[in-house]
């Protein structure tokens, strides 16, 4: 098992790179941890998978949790989508996300 806290690095819209810290369970996703600690104007939907706004592609690592429907459907919809997007609000925040690279896609990307 990984040790706590988990790190990950995260691109963001301005194409800076920062590093970012959780423990298991600390927020139920990943979208609510970043909206709380360090991004703004995010998860529109509050979670629900349906508005597209916690966009990201994962850039190293990968996630094991399957993609349920809503997700698929809701990235099926997003121009810039590809087979490394996710949503963050479907992804829990645990040992998985130790390592992790990925880029937050928005409609105002300047990196």
């Amino acid at each position: 098992m990984k040790p706590e806290p988990y790190t990950f690095t995260y691109i963001d819209e301005f194409g800076h790179t920062n590093s970012a810290a959780c423990r298991q369970n600390e927020y139920h996703s990943l979208m609510e941890l970043l909206f709380d600690k360090y991004l703004q104007e995010w998860g529109d939907c509050k979670g629900r998978a349906w508005c597209g706004t916690c966009h990201i592609q994962i850039l190293e690592g990968s996630l094991s949790s399957k993609m349920q429907q809503e997700e698929k459907q809701t990235l099926s919809h997003l121009d810039d989508a590809c087979a490394q997007s996710r949503l963050a609000c479907q992804i829990p925040v645990n040992a998985e996300l130790h390592n992790l690279v990925f880029k937050v896609i928005t409609e105002n990307d300047y990196g």
